[in-house]
């Protein structure tokens, strides 16, 4: 179904602009791993010659300031906010709507499985799926229930950060030995993606996943984390309506004074990280011995603040915005699941040593502008196929699998008695991913 403006859904339309935004940001990082950078130091860049000081190190700090690690958070938003309203939806057509979901998940986590385990290492949607089931718990709870727990999650990653560092940190010889094991393991990968077969790089990524999982455990889970608060953001932000009463000039002017006291916090703290990032260290004597605690920290508290800046303020640029520029990208934002699989496919093919052979063949530049083309390209591809198609081809999929039958367009309510959020439920039909 081609985008259309409505006016009894444009905040509908809005959320698959965000998430087709969130697809782009998404693109710009992975496409890091596949060109080599995300593994490399910056001396290690310049050493192997892959770029330049003067044109990598600007460019690198723009990307992880503004991009790196807070597009997975806008998409766990979103993921948490779809929940809800497909839930309600899914209740009030007189559907089983736990059965449902938790049929979702289980085939998301199949789908994952067979993307991270197969294809890429770097695979979200298991670990989404997995993180799922906790919105069926949460969803019970009332709205200041969630905000405590999302308060006690951050909490909570805030001591395990600092338990690790002060109850189990390492020496700097043993720092020393398990970076070599790392940048070992880093030029491994390296290797077989540049000349390995493609048995060789699809052996090499079930180790892939293995190994950020070992990670997350390792740095304390910030990631997990990270996600389990963005989905009971997005389980609030339906329960209260919140892109609704956006429509509202005090509610609207309250979410731009929150944005603008945490712009200047994220930067800062984000800013600290990616210097550490690359390689610019400026914290005084006194804290060096915790340095890696204040940059985890300062990456964690820093990537919330910017996606929590990011979200109100795409929602409040967007909600009257029916440009056909945003409605093609809202149509990517709707093939979301297909267009993120695909981004896989395309870079197999670019990258590998065994097809395209791109890897440590381009500058950091000519990867982003090669993620650009990629997008453009999926953006008219979306729009094409949704002129032919009510769903992309993996929307449609998951949504036989998980409903056993032809999906009912038709919706049939049970007599009660609707607030006027589930009336805008009923009258949208809306399924997020």
């Amino acid at each position: 179904m081609p985008f259309t403006s409505s006016t009894h859904s444009p905040r509908i339309e809005t959320i698959d602009i965000v998430r087709g935004i969130a697809l782009l940001g998404i693109l710009l990082i992975n496409i890091q791993t596949y060109s080599l950078f995300i593994f490399l130091r910056p001396e290690q860049v310049y050493l192997l010659k892959l770029d330049q000081p003067d044109t990598y190190g600007p460019l690198q700090f723009a990307i992880t300031l503004f991009i790196r690690n807070e597009f997975f958070p806008i998409y766990s938003f979103l993921f948490g906010f779809g929940f809800y309203m497909m839930f309600r939806k899914n209740e009030l057509e007189g559907m089983n709507a736990t059965s449902l979901f938790k049929r979702r998940l289980y085939s998301l986590l199949v789908i994952g499985l067979i993307h991270g385990m197969f294809f890429w290492f770097g695979d979200i949607l298991h670990k989404y799926a997995l993180i799922g089931f906790s919105l069926l718990y949460f969803n019970k709870k009332p709205v200041a229930v969630i905000i405590k727990w999302m308060i006690g999650l951050f909490i909570f990653a805030v001591i395990i950060q600092v338990c690790k560092e002060f109850v189990f940190g390492k020496s700097p010889a043993e720092i020393a030995v398990q970076q070599g094991q790392l940048e070992s393991v880093f030029m491994q990968v390296v290797n077989t993606w540049q000349k390995g077969s493609f048995t060789d790089v699809l052996a090499l990524q079930h180790k892939g996943v293995l190994l950020t999982w070992l990670s997350d455990v390792q740095n304390g889970l910030p990631f997990l984390i990270q996600v389990e608060i963005l989905f009971l953001a997005g389980l609030v932000a339906g329960k209260t309506a919140l892109f609704s009463s956006i429509k509202d000039n005090k509610t609207e002017s309250k979410l731009i004074s929150l944005m603008l006291l945490s712009i200047p916090p994220a930067i800062a703290l984000k800013g600290l990280f990616c210097l550490n990032k690359m390689e610019v260290d400026i914290l005084p004597a006194a804290i060096q011995p915790y340095k890696s605690l204040v940059y985890s920290l300062c990456n964690f508290t820093g990537s919330l603040l910017l996606a929590m800046v990011y979200l109100p303020l795409l929602f409040i640029i967007l909600r009257n915005n029916s440009t056909r520029f945003f409605a093609w990208i809202g149509n990517a934002g709707k093939m979301g699941l297909t267009n993120y699989l695909a981004q896989t496919a395309i870079c197999m093919l670019l990258f590998y040593g065994y097809a395209g052979g791109l890897s440590g063949r381009v500058t950091l530049f000519q990867s982003i502008l090669l993620a650009f083309l990629i997008y453009i390209a999926q953006v008219i591809f979306s729009n094409v196929w949704l002129k032919h198609h009510a769903a992309g081809p993996m929307e449609t999929l998951w949504k036989k699998i998980v409903y056993r039958k032809k999906y009912r367009t038709k919706v049939l309510v049970r007599k009660q008695v609707l607030t006027p959020v589930e009336k805008e439920v009923l009258l949208n039909a809306i399924e997020c991913i």
